[in-house]
């Protein structure tokens, strides 16, 4: 009845959202004994959330879980967190995604942690969404088989069929005088890269992660996309999605 009331998508979500929160109250939401192997990882999430709060002391957590991944050595970290100051009692939803790395030798680079806190609007719908994919044991997206393509959207029935290209007129090859000098390829960058850590490999730049590719394995890059986006696959066959720049390097 309450989703009926709420005005788009949008609010229904942040509705059920509020209502997990104010439904749990504070005997019990107490942190549960986490096993010894995740208390590292719930430290560098909570290190990570801290760390982009405007008074990293008075960060409160409460309801925090640990649970393994489908992608090996992937752990979500979810709960509930109060990051708005010394005299706030909201706690929102938050959920952070933590890869470890087991060959680092630096102990600074072991986690790599990526944090969604819901503290605005469009923040607390997305925390929502990630609790519920990944708030469980065998959660998150599934390891991505090599020599194999993401899968394509399925596009709508309701679209318009698209128009008839016009083909123009081929020109007249130059006179034999003259080289033939062809184009440069935008955004082309062939060539081959390894990854420098664990990372995650997107379906397109900045978007929904697909799977994740381990230290030390070689890509093979097709293109390159402006902000250190890189189209990479295992072999030179076909591309299984993109990886920025900064978790890899060239040969």
């Amino acid at each position: 009845m309450a989703c009926k009331q709420a005005k788009d998508i949008l609010s229904c979500a942040l509705l059920i959202a509020t209502l997990f929160i104010a439904g749990c109250n504070k005997d019990k939401c107490q942190t549960t004994a986490a096993p010894e192997q995740y208390a590292d990882m719930r430290n560098a999430a909570e290190m990570s959330i801290r760390s982009g709060a405007k008074d990293p002391d008075t960060v409160q957590f409460r309801g925090v879980q640990v649970w393994s991944q489908a992608i090996g050595n992937t752990f979500a970290v979810c709960g509930q967190t109060d990051v708005f100051g010394a005299n706030s009692m909201t706690y929102v939803l938050f959920v952070a995604v933590v890869i470890r790395n087991d060959l680092a030798q630096d102990p600074g680079r072991r986690y790599s942690v990526e944090t969604l806190v819901g503290s605005t609007t469009s923040e607390a719908t997305k925390a929502y969404v990630e609790t519920l994919t990944r708030c469980f044991d065998g959660g998150g997206p599934k390891p991505l088989p090599h020599n194999s393509m993401a899968p394509v959207p399925i596009m709508p029935d309701n679209m318009a069929a698209p128009q008839q290209a016009v083909t123009a007129p081929t020109p007249p090859p130059p006179p034999a005088s003259q080289p033939v000098v062809a184009p440069p390829t935008s955004g082309s960058a062939p060539g081959d890269v390894v990854m420098a850590q664990n990372g995650n490999i997107r379906s397109s730049p900045q978007g929904p992660v697909i799977g994740v590719e381990h230290e030390g394995t070689e890509l093979h890059v097709f293109s390159e996309a402006p902000g250190g986006w890189l189209q990479v696959g295992v072999g030179n066959t076909e591309p299984i999605g993109w990886v920025h720049e900064s978790l890899v390097r060239r040969h």
